[in-house]
């Protein structure tokens, strides 16, 4: 239903966001070649993903986030995309393995990062942040959680409604709920 584009197949506002997603990850993720469909989809996309990348979170801490959220979704296609990121930014294989079985994590920080990122999806955003400042996590902190929230449930939700085909860069940290 949803087409794949490439930057000579997209509409003219599309074709620079997604060359940018070319410069950025390395190459066009299937993900992002589907909202090049829509200029202002991968435009605003690329935007906070850029944003997202300098904030005082480090990457494993945004993949704790992307990871939580996408499990909430129960996006296969994040799952394995934010695997894949997150073993690049050296989030340990035993905190990877439990966001991806749903378990709680054996790094008392990163759990209350998870629980934060989880309960703002479950409750759609009527949480306190109380664990997260007892965990040492700042407010600019808590509000760039938000902004990951926000990126990630945006794809989960694209990947899903499209059905969005995993890239060969992603197919070695392939996820299903099935395998739960």
């Amino acid at each position: 239903m949803f087409e794949i584009h490439t930057p000579g197949s997209a509409p003219a506002g599309s074709k620079a966001a997604l060359e940018d997603v070319r410069e950025r990850i390395g190459f066009i993720p299937n993900l992002a070649a589907t909202m090049g469909g829509a200029p202002a989809l991968i435009e605003g996309f690329g935007h906070l993903q850029q944003a997202l990348r300098e904030t005082s979170l480090t990457g494993a801490e945004r993949e704790v986030v992307g990871l939580t959220v996408s499990y909430a979704n129960t996006c296969a296609y994040s799952m394995a995309a934010h695997s894949t990121f997150a073993v690049r930014h050296g989030l340990p294989d035993e905190v990877l393995r439990a966001l991806r079985a749903g378990l709680p994590l054996p790094d008392e920080r990163l759990q209350a990062l998870h629980e934060f990122a989880r309960d703002v999806v479950r409750e759609r955003g009527h949480v306190t942040t109380h664990k997260m400042a007892a965990a040492g996590f700042t407010d600019q902190q808590v509000l760039e959680v938000i902004a990951q929230v926000g990126y990630t449930s945006l794809a989960n939700w694209m990947a899903n409604l499209a059905d969005t085909p995993l890239d060969d860069a992603f197919k070695a940290q392939y996820w299903s709920s099935a395998i739960l």
